[in-house]
């Protein structure tokens, strides 16, 4: 199925070249929008293409299951749909549905993006911060009244504070209150498969006209372990990637270091 998208151009462009977003987990394209004005500012010739990925955002009703390689396929109809993407830019969740489309790319894709997304499978049960905000979000009450106590309930049980406001943008208004609009069984199913694939052969095996690839990780960010940032070093010092850290950023880095940003994407964006 295709996504639902939003499109942002500079004032008076005619752009003829397409990048791509895909935001993380709880998240929706428009998280993008602010970063996506600086860098359409500065490559007029470009656009900024902001998916909702499925069961995110706008794009729901997907059929399950709610996998990768079915969110791949998605982002892969959509552009086929057009605008044609050149460049592919993933975050977090969406970093790792990025680097699984370098197996089969769409058509006119020039490049991918993973920005502070680990290509490891990891253990169902590893501490993580995203299945904290899932089991505050699934003991939730079904409705509240203003946007403000939905934040302030998930501070009560331990998310942290930065996090609530940017929950509360999947807030809907129903006739007895706000309801959370996210599927919590369908992001439940993303981030389990999230959980057990491994992306690593298509980085230290990849296809011989396998595109570029440039990973970006966070310096204040867990969400790539040391472990994972030695093997990513080591795979860069090979050629497979080009490896760039963003050193005070954490894992929101375009909100943390938008300009740092903004620096690694541009001079391939021409």
């Amino acid at each position: 199925m295709q996504l639902a998208s939003e499109t942002v151009e500079a004032e008076g462009a005619a752009p003829a070249r397409t990048a791509a977003f895909l935001h993380g987990v709880f998240g929706r394209g428009s998280n993008w929008r602010g970063f996506a004005r600086k860098l359409v500012a500065a490559r007029p010739s470009w656009r900024a293409l902001l998916l909702d990925l499925r069961m995110h955002g706008e794009s729901q009703a997907f059929t399950p299951p709610h996998t990768l390689a079915r969110a791949a396929g998605d982002v892969r109809e959509t552009l086929a749909a057009g605008p044609a993407a050149s460049a592919l830019i993933g975050h977090s969740l969406g970093g790792k549905i990025a680097l699984l489309l370098r197996a089969d790319p769409p058509a006119d894709l020039e490049q991918i993006w993973v920005l502070d997304a680990s290509p490891s499978a990891r253990a169902p049960d590893a501490a993580d911060g995203t299945r904290g905000v899932l089991a505050a979000l699934a003991e939730l009450p079904p409705r509240f009244p203003t946007r403000n106590e939905f934040a302030a309930e998930l501070t009560r049980r331990g998310v942290h504070p930065a996090l609530g406001p940017w929950l509360a943008k999947n807030l809907v208004h129903e006739p007895d209150g706000l309801r959370f609009a996210l599927d919590l069984a369908a992001i439940r199913e993303l981030i389990a498969d999230f959980d057990h694939t491994d992306l690593w052969p298509l980085i230290e095996a990849p296809a011989p006209a396998a595109l570029p690839l440039r990973v970006v990780v966070a310096g204040r960010s867990d969400a790539v372990s040391p472990s994972d940032r030695e093997r990513l070093a080591a795979a860069a010092a090979r050629g497979a990637l080009e490896l760039f850290e963003l050193p005070d950023a954490g894992h929101w880095l375009h909100v943390d270091d938008p300009d740092g940003l903004l620096r690694l994407l541009l001079p391939h964006l021409v």
